[in-house]
């Protein structure tokens, strides 16, 4: 049978790309789970002092800013002293900067790490990289680049971000009872034709045999696992105009933290499933003229951010209570190795300032979570004396498993951040 007729029998089987997927979660036995990243972007900066972490090692106390994140702290690496280098020391150039390493000026765009990632397990998952932007009220200040410069725009709509990875029924449990039913005609249908194959070809048919075997049992466990479907949307949101012009159900900025509470739901079970290893979660973006009714500001964030007050503190804590759910819901998730989701996924949060009313890029609000299975450190506070952030990003691939010592252009000492493996 060639592979046009082994296609043809799986079509019509009803399989997707999402069910052959389910052949890459069942681990060779003793396997490691993979390595994934998830960078996490907020606007605006911060107020250093309401910010960073006072105290260093595992003896420290979260200032007003990151308090929420006390509940997580023993999961977080928080960094001080890390600045951005090079040119364009503004919201847009901080954006240019914070993935690719690069300066900020506007002919410089470089691939950002979060592609480049993508790019590397792209043959290994369904979808290289999940590119996610939480209640954009404008489309601009992009973070993520090709090799050539260009910019990737993100998914702003959860309901589509959901449908690409899971397809529209994937919480019809029913419709998985149905694809197994095909599946096995389709596998009683291969086993007759086993028996009128040479030896050499019914090796290779045990080979795609073995896989659909796999993606039966898959199937069957997905009822009561997390993958396909795990009750997505319980709130019934729905998103009836899909023009950005026209205004949108996802730019609603009354209901941000629903949106938000949607777009990690699909980046969490997406790596949990290992559609992919590389996600970004934008929220929002610079320049942030949302006022966000959960934070208790009636001011937008680059307005408080101006001012640097409390509606500024008040603003930055409730992203940290976003940051804090999503570290939370990978902790949760249990690994074939004993170990959480968290453990094997590297979180980078930050933004593309430093003093959100300065502009400068210095002292970046930069957080580390999760990574333990890597050998990331965690429960601590480190200090630094004006770093290059391109170590950090290097850190962040090697974590991944590549062979990089130096990732951008704006570090003259290449290597990765010292002191985050203990």
């Amino acid at each position: 049978m060639n592979r046009r007729s082994f296609l043809k029998t799986l079509t019509g089987a009803g399989l997707s790309a999402l069910s052959l997927s389910f052949a890459r979660l069942a681990q060779a036995e003793g396997a490691a789970p993979p390595r994934r990243a998830i960078f996490v972007y907020f606007p605006d900066g911060a107020r250093p002092e309401a910010w960073h972490a006072q105290g260093t090692g595992s003896d420290f106390t979260l200032p007003a800013m990151t308090a929420p994140l006390q509940t997580v702290r023993q999961h977080c690496l928080f960094l001080n002293g890390i600045d951005m280098f090079g040119p364009g020391s503004t919201h847009e150039g901080g954006t240019r900067k914070l993935l690719t390493g690069a300066g900020g000026g506007s002919g410089q765009r470089e691939v950002s790490l979060d592609y480049h990632l993508g790019q590397t397990f792209k043959a290994q998952t369904i979808k290289p990289h999940l590119n996610l932007n939480v209640v954009p009220v404008w489309q601009s200040d992009d973070l993520t680049y090709d090799y050539n410069g260009v910019a990737m725009v993100p998914e702003p709509n959860p309901l589509a971000a959901f449908d690409s990875l899971f397809g529209a029924n994937s919480n019809d449990g029913g419709a998985n009872q149905r694809r197994i039913s095909a599946l096995d005609a389709s596998l009683g249908e291969l086993n007759t034709l086993r028996s009128r194959l040479g030896s050499a070809e019914q090796q290779k048919l045990d080979q795609h045999l073995a896989s659909l075997a796999e993606v039966k049992n898959k199937l069957a466990a997905s009822a009561g696992g997390s993958c396909p479907a795990w009750g997505f949307n319980p709130t019934g949101f729905e998103v009836t105009r899909t023009a950005f012009w026209d205004n949108p159900e996802y730019r609603d900025t009354t209901r941000m933290e629903l949106i938000g509470d949607l777009h990690t739901d699909v980046a969490v079970h997406a790596l949990a499933c290992d559609l992919t290893r590389v996600v970004t979660l934008k929220w929002n973006h610079a320049v942030n003229e949302a006022v966000i009714t959960g934070s208790g500001s009636q001011k937008t964030c680059h307005q408080a951010s101006h001012e640097s007050g409390q509606d500024f503190i008040d603003i930055k804590a409730w992203y940290s209570r976003q940051l804090a759910k999503l570290i939370q819901q990978l902790a949760a998730i249990p690994q074939s190795d004993g170990r959480s989701l968290l453990d094997h996924t590297l979180i980078f949060a930050g933004s593309e300032l430093g003093h959100g009313s300065w502009h400068d890029h210095q002292n970046m609000p930069f957080i580390l979570a999760g990574g333990s299975a890597g050998g990331m450190v965690t429960g601590r506070s480190l200090a630094y004396d004006g770093v290059p952030h391109n170590k950090l990003l290097v850190s962040i691939a090697q974590f991944m498993g590549l062979s990089i010592n130096q990732f951008g252009n704006q570090d003259g000492t290449p290597g990765p951040l010292p002191g985050l493996l203990g």
